[in-house]
């Protein structure tokens, strides 16, 4: 009798052993997952920050690329303009977006692509 609750109780002992050991290892990848979500919070809330305060920049940047594309100044001024300026509005929604939504389970991209497909105008390359 003795030996069967003696089995009884190191049966017991390892049982408890093993369920420790599972639970701390549940346990580290849960901190690892937390970390994880920590980091994906601070990136998109950082490239969130970043198009909002930078957006603007798509004006001039637009101005410039046009112009030297089409080596017409006044072109550049006005296409440059309303393309950079729709860039711009898209690449500052996406900021916004980012910062509203950081805490929530984040993508590996944007969630508004912020580049226009434009047509070239015909005659032009």
């Amino acid at each position: 009798m003795k030996r069967i609750s003696l089995l009884a109780v190191l049966f017991v002992f390892i049982f408890a052993f093993v369920a420790v050991v599972a639970f701390a290892a549940d346990t580290t990848t849960v901190k690892q997952d937390t970390q994880q979500y920590r980091m994906q919070i601070g990136n998109k809330a950082e490239r969130g920050v970043k198009n909002v305060l930078f957006g603007w920049t798509e004006v001039p940047k637009k101005i410039v690329d046009i112009t030297k594309e089409t080596r017409n100044p006044l072109w550049g001024a006005l296409a440059g303009t309303w393309q950079g300026g729709c860039d711009a509005f898209a690449r500052t929604a996406s900021g916004v977006v980012d910062v509203a939504t950081c805490g929530i389970k984040n993508t590996e991209k944007p969630m508004v692509e912020t580049t226009m497909n434009t047509v070239p105008a015909a005659g032009t390359k």
